[in-house]
């Protein structure tokens, strides 16, 4: 599921200037020095590390990860909504077993709605998510300098902290790559948020694929909270997907990433973020 920024992110971007402006007219009367200081030394904070330097950090950081996670449970909702030539809806509400590196089985535990898109879409997804999980792909998709261009679009700030964005363009061409953008935990150097659009357009009766995906915390590991993606089909009529992550639990004995290493552990992958279009390989 694949966004680039929409107009009320622009909106608020240029409210977000403006602000600025206020603030730097009110600092050089004398008002409000101590807030402006507070925001400039986290802007410039941000500005200390490069592209290259975060996603160096990144890319280590996401390896401890990926080696400490042993495996978990997930319960998803699949959720997709067509309106054009006659409306249709359908659901699946699915159980998630993951065991390190790559084993991932799924079961079906209900499904209601339009049996097209329940066949042609949302089991779809689960087939692309289990291809994606393929040690070869993972390597190949990896979020890393090997496989994509990095470039740092500035930083935004959030309840939980500072977060560098950057832009990225694929260097491949790979259906399980994107473009677009990501927000990286200035932190922990993990993925909380990714907005963007498929690398290659995977059919001719696509016309626009956008995307957005949302990641949380749970425990040591960055896993996915939710994902949006809306296709635009090139005569008539759009499909809106969702897939919401819930009910996390870790396999017992699950430790930090810098204490609980996993020989056999692999780097993470944005090939499950093309198959369900998350990334930082869906832990």
């Amino acid at each position: 599921m694949w966004p680039f920024e929409s107009e009320n992110t622009v909106n608020a971007s240029s409210n977000r200037f403006g602000g600025c402006l206020r603030l730097l007219a009110w600092a050089g009367a004398g008002l409000l020095s101590g807030f402006w200081t507070a925001n400039c030394y986290a802007q410039e904070s941000a500005r200390a590390l490069t592209a290259e330097q975060i996603v160096a950090e990144m890319t280590k950081r996401n390896q401890e990860r990926s080696e400490a996670l042993r495996g978990y449970t997930s319960l998803r909702t699949y959720r997709c909504e067509y309106h054009g030539f006659g409306d249709r809806e359908a659901e699946l509400v699915v159980k998630m077993s993951y065991m390190s590196p790559d084993k991932k089985d799924f079961t079906i535990l209900s499904e209601s709605g339009s049996g097209i898109l329940r066949k042609h879409v949302l089991r779809k997804l689960l087939e692309a998510e289990q291809e994606a999980a393929s040690e070869e792909n993972r390597r190949s998709t990896a979020m890393r300098r090997d496989n994509y261009e990095f470039e740092l679009a500035g930083m935004e700030r959030n309840a939980d902290g500072d977060l560098y964005v950057l832009e990225l363009k694929p260097k491949k061409r790979n259906k399980f790559l994107f473009r677009g953008r990501i927000w990286v935990d200035s932190k922990d150097f993990a993925v909380v948020r990714m907005e963007g659009e498929p690398a290659n357009n995977p059919s001719w009766w696509t016309k626009k694929i956008s995307i957005d995906v949302r990641y949380r915390k749970v425990r040591d590991f960055w896993l996915l909270a939710n994902n949006h993606t809306l296709t635009e089909v090139r005569f008539h009529g759009r499909a809106v997907t969702t897939i919401d992550y819930a009910d996390y639990r870790l396999t017992e004995g699950e430790g930090s990433p810098a204490t609980r290493p996993n020989p056999t552990g692999t780097s993470s992958s944005c090939a499950a973020g093309a198959a369900e279009h998350s990334c930082v390989r869906d832990r």
